[in-house]
């Protein structure tokens, strides 16, 4: 048969997908979730901890407590510990987080057993010895002192300071005297007071008994009901400029306090966001780092959040063009507020989004960690079963009432950092 390569393939119409199963039950009085993917010979499990920024007094004590997990158990040293996910092909991750903390391990299938000893250990029996606390507590504070070499760095902490302030969850960030004052002492408590408290995430190639080898190494014995240290949010967010000679540019942020997934407009907002800085054939990009040359590269999101949520454009310049850059910023934005955004592009963003969405279910471990987002939030699983649909019908029109609505330039926050 020969290929007719002078007729083009068909074009057909997308519609809306729907999460596959996910088994949901409780081990010995766990929330946990299962999604089964057999024949692929992996698995990844995720412990979703509350031992995370929300529940903690500084950020310096839910970052060292978390990292402390990788530091060894009361049977492994931490080159033991490395060694043994080493030695089953499998691989860990520790990460710390706002609104919540993951333990997770991703491993091959005819090992699931053994990552779960490795998981409840880690979870269960963590060493904490004061060598280990202060070797990890030093290297933070180097860390630290290397961020704060980068005017990136300054104008995202500075950009969250202004738009919640200090107190609150969303708003805090690492200082070196609160990293050298943590002790074993707090991290203990901490550990026991929320990090202990989990949901489990689960999906792969999972044996038969998968749910009975759960059982064996999870409990509910330490877990707690432990409360969110949300805070005060600022009255009115703070616009700031940080200068300082070292660095070669300018770091430019804007920012506004808006809303989570929760909310009626988010599907109106992520279109316009989309838009207006969003993937690469932005609006922004193609005025500030096309037309301009002022950048290589300047983006836009909503950062959702389990208790709020927050849209940021950030970019960094030449000190010479950082007044035009915001300028520019202004005028896209006024430029939504005010003419219809023609049908070619408004489609070309619309199947660009709906193409990334569908591709975000293409790995294995996809349909869990989807599950999770929407879980996490407390939001009915629907939401992805109608986002193509959703975005299908935002209009022109529906995209400049929603710039006019959010995005008036008085009510977002400026964040420099520069020379």
């Amino acid at each position: 048969m020969t290929l007719d390569r002078t007729t083009p393939p068909l074009v057909r119409d997308v519609a809306d997908i729907s999460l596959p199963d996910i088994q949901s039950f409780s081990v010995n009085g766990i929330h946990t979730h299962a999604h089964l993917d057999k024949g692929s010979g992996t698995f990844k499990i995720e412990l979703l901890s509350k031992g995370s920024q929300l529940y903690s007094k500084t950020s310096a004590l839910s970052q060292l407590a978390i990292r402390m997990l990788n530091e060894g158990t009361a049977s492994k040293s931490s080159a033991d510990l490395a060694e043994a996910v080493d030695s089953i092909g499998s691989f860990l991750e520790i990460t710390p987080g706002f609104d919540y903390a993951t333990i997770s391990i991703y491993g091959l299938a005819k090992y699931f057993e053994e990552n779960l000893q490795i998981l409840s250990e880690l979870i269960y029996q963590p060493a904490f010895s004061k060598v280990s606390l202060e070797n990890l507590k030093n290297r933070e504070v180097d860390k630290l002192k290397t961020n704060l070499e980068k005017s990136s760095y300054i104008s995202s902490i500075n950009l969250r300071k202004g738009l919640f302030g200090v107190e609150h969850a969303y708003g805090k960030h690492l200082l070196s005297n609160e990293l050298l004052s943590v002790t074993t002492e707090d991290v203990r408590q901490f550990h026991k007071a929320n990090t202990q408290t989990f949901d489990i995430y689960v999906a792969g190639d999972l044996p038969v008994n998968f749910d009975n080898l759960l059982n064996r190494y999870f409990d509910t014995s330490n877990s707690n009901s432990p409360t969110a240290l949300i805070g005060q949010v600022v009255a009115k967010p703070q616009n700031d400029t940080y200068q300082d000679s070292k660095f070669v540019q300018s770091s430019i942020k804007f920012g506004k306090r808006l809303f989570n997934r929760s909310h009626e407009d988010y599907f109106k907002f992520i279109v316009l966001n989309e838009l207006l800085g969003g993937f690469f054939g932005s609006r922004l990009m193609k005025n500030i780092r096309e037309d301009k040359g002022f950048t290589y590269g300047i983006h836009s999101n909503l950062y959702s959040l389990l208790h709020d949520g927050y849209f940021l454009i950030g970019t960094d310049v030449n000190k010479e063009n950082e007044q035009e850059t915001v300028d520019e910023v202004f005028k896209e934005v006024k430029l939504l507020q005010t003419a219809l955004v023609a049908n070619e592009e408004l489609d070309t963003v619309k199947n660009y989004m709906i193409g990334v969405f569908i591709n975000s279910f293409s790995s294995p471990f996809a349909s869990i960690d989807k599950f999770k987002t929407l879980h996490s939030q407390g939001i009915d699983r629907q939401f992805y079963s109608q986002y193509i649909s959703s975005i299908k019908d935002i209009s022109a029109v529906i995209i400049r009432e929603a710039a006019d609505k959010y995005l008036q330039p008085d009510s977002l926050t400026l964040s420099i950092a520069g020379a």
